[in-house]
């Protein structure tokens, strides 16, 4: 406390100490809301991939953007597949004296991939010749 004001010492970036490989999130932050306030935002959750470029024996790149995380609710997050792993940080605000994080990593089947999507697009293609085969014909 100083001058009648307690001081903050903020939470430095959490790193989760676990290399993913899905990349379909769900994260949860909870922390001690003051009486008579409304807080929503709970921070960022960062991904963080390895360019082979080694420093301090981690992960050694940000993507540029962070994933803005809300308290009192499930965040699901969808990173991009720009490598075949990652790990992840969370970065909560600076007045958070208080912070839990929960994170939950997707291991079912990702429909998303572009590998299914190519499949169903040359799917369609391939029935469009069909029909346009048909009428020739």
């Amino acid at each position: 406390m100083q001058d009648g004001r307690y001081l903050i010492n903020p939470i430095p970036e959490i790193v989760v100490p676990v290399v993913l490989d899905k990349f379909i999130l769900a994260v949860s932050v909870d922390t001690d809301v003051p009486t008579d306030s409304v807080w929503r935002f709970a921070g960022y959750i960062n991904q963080k991939i390895s360019t082979g470029i080694v420093i301090g024996g981690g992960q050694d790149a940000t993507t540029v953007r962070g994933r803005p995380l809300f308290l009192d609710q499930i965040n699901l997050i969808f990173f991009q597949k720009i490598s075949t792993s990652y790990a992840v940080s969370v970065k909560v605000p600076k007045w958070f004296t208080r912070a839990q994080v929960t994170i939950w990593e997707y291991i079912g089947v990702d429909d998303t991939s572009e590998e299914i999507l190519l499949t169903q697009e040359f799917a369609n293609i391939n029935f469009k010749l069909d029909q346009i085969q048909n009428q020739i014909s």
